[in-house]
């Protein structure tokens, strides 16, 4: 009998697009504290896990951060990676079914033409496109906003499908829990999701649809992420993608792009996919006119995404960015101390990644209510996102003054200490953060993260 092969586990890069606030942060957050939970008993044949240890660090100090405050983490402030592995179940044991990369990325970077954002789009496999249920219920302008949405998930899906790729999507309706079981509300959502589900039907688009509720339940002092289901989405991903590729080398929209130039891309022939309503449809071709109109397209993803989820419309209400400056710059010019405006602007400059404007802004706020450690996370944020880590390491000292127990700020400044070669004030940093966490877990993985860094040679 012939040993079985082995074959190299493939890697799938994962995108998301929601703007700031959807709640992608804590849609990861949730899928893995959920993925933890269940790990004693599993229920499913697929799951996956995280032998990172920076990225177990990163998870579970933002749980902690809910632990400690009840509160969802602030949002992100800088592109981070995410590296999991999928695993299954058969009769023969436990395997890995495949590697798969999720770029946890600030709202504001989906939403422009950012390099950064066009060459995560480009070495892409698949996406998770997120729907905020929350604000769609209680905003009739944002069922307007979704447009843009549309827009972009049709000019990837059209570059993958003349290139002969197959890429899908999962369409995530994050904040589900905050409408509670109200099925008028579910009958309002259905309601205004339907045009942008049409229309992905309409152009056949492989996806498929989730509901998330990730609430925060607080049990005495304690508060934990409540995620049932909450990983669904990335599982579906994760192997929808493997069967896909299973006899290749998975190829990104780059590469199927760089075949399409040089003429040798075959169009998919007609195949079968699964559509929201979990059926199998069959996806045709489209003729010679989309052909040509993808030209166009594929020209504006090489110098930049050329619908951004949010930009306005001619048909749009909603002001631009440049428009909503300049709204709050005039506040400011009539009130320069207005938090709400110093607020809104510095974190409209953020979006649009000009840091070194959102920084002094954020400075001015700080300044005016100290006490925030919201708003203190955030100027860290800034600083390190400025290349200044000096004053980013000063906020930390600032937070642990309100609260000498942060854990996120003790393993924050020992990381920064380690940089600087000050292995000792690094172990007394992270020992303060082991001592205030509350579970054995979390104890375990501050002291594999204090043994890494210390092992490390000196700058």
């Amino acid at each position: 009998m012939n040993a079985p092969s082995k074959t190299k586990t493939q890697t799938f890069n994962l995108l998301s697009i929601g703007h700031r606030g959807v709640g992608k942060t804590v849609f990861l957050v949730g899928s893995y504290a959920e993925q933890k939970s269940n790990s004693g008993s599993r229920k499913s044949s697929t799951w996956f896990d995280c032998q990172d240890t920076q990225v177990q660090h990163n998870l579970n100090t933002l749980l902690e951060y809910i632990a400690q405050t009840g509160q969802y983490p602030p949002a992100t402030m800088k592109i981070t990676n995410f590296n999991f592995t999928a695993k299954t179940q058969n009769l023969f044991g436990e395997k890995d079914l495949c590697q798969f990369r999720w770029w946890d990325i600030p709202g504001e970077i989906c939403n422009n033409d950012n390099p950064n954002f066009q060459k995560m789009v480009m070495e892409s496999h698949g996406c998770c496109v997120f729907i905020d249920t929350y604000t769609l219920f209680n905003n009739a302008a944002y069922s307007q906003t979704l447009q843009g949405i549309v827009k972009q998930v049709e000019t990837i899906a059209s570059l993958a499908r003349q290139s002969g790729l197959t890429y899908i999507f999962a369409i995530v309706l994050t904040k589900c829990d905050l409408l509670a079981e109200n099925p008028q509300k579910l009958l309002k959502i259905e309601e205004n999701i339907r045009p942008l589900m049409a229309r992905l039907d309409a152009n056949q688009i492989q996806y498929r649809r989730f509901y998330s509720t990730i609430p925060i339940v607080t049990n005495g002092k304690m508060s934990v992420l409540q995620a049932k289901g909450a990983s669904a989405p990335l599982l579906w991903l994760a192997t929808e993608l493997s069967k896909i590729h299973r006899k290749g080398k998975p190829q990104s929209l780059a590469s199927g792009f760089n075949r399409l130039l040089d003429n040798t891309a075959q169009p998919l022939p007609t195949s079968r996919f699964r559509g929201a309503d979990g059926k199998t449809k069959n996806q045709q071709l489209w003729g010679m006119a989309a052909l040509v109109s993808l030209l166009a397209i594929a020209v504006a993803l090489l110098i930049g995404l050329g619908v951004g989820l949010f930009e306005s419309s001619t048909e749009q209400v909603q002001s631009s960015p440049n428009e909503k400056i300049q709204q709050y710059q005039e506040i400011l010019d009539q009130s320069p101390n207005d938090p709400d405006a110093l607020l809104q602007l510095s974190r409209l400059y953020s979006e649009l990644t000009q840091f070194d404007k959102a920084l002094p802004l954020m400075e001015k706020l700080v300044d005016q209510q100290p006490e925030k450690a919201d708003f203190l996370f955030e100027l860290a944020g800034l600083y390190a996102l400025n290349g200044n880590k000096q004053k980013e390491e000063r906020v930390y000292d600032k937070i642990l003054k309100l609260d000498p127990k942060s854990i996120l700020a003790l393993t924050s400044k020992a990381t920064l200490r380690i940089e600087q070669g000050d292995k000792e004030a690094a172990k007394a940093l992270f020992s303060r953060a082991e001592a205030a966490a509350p579970t054995d877990a979390l104890k375990q993985e501050i002291r594999k993260m204090a043994d890494k860094a210390q092992s490390k040679p000196n700058p």
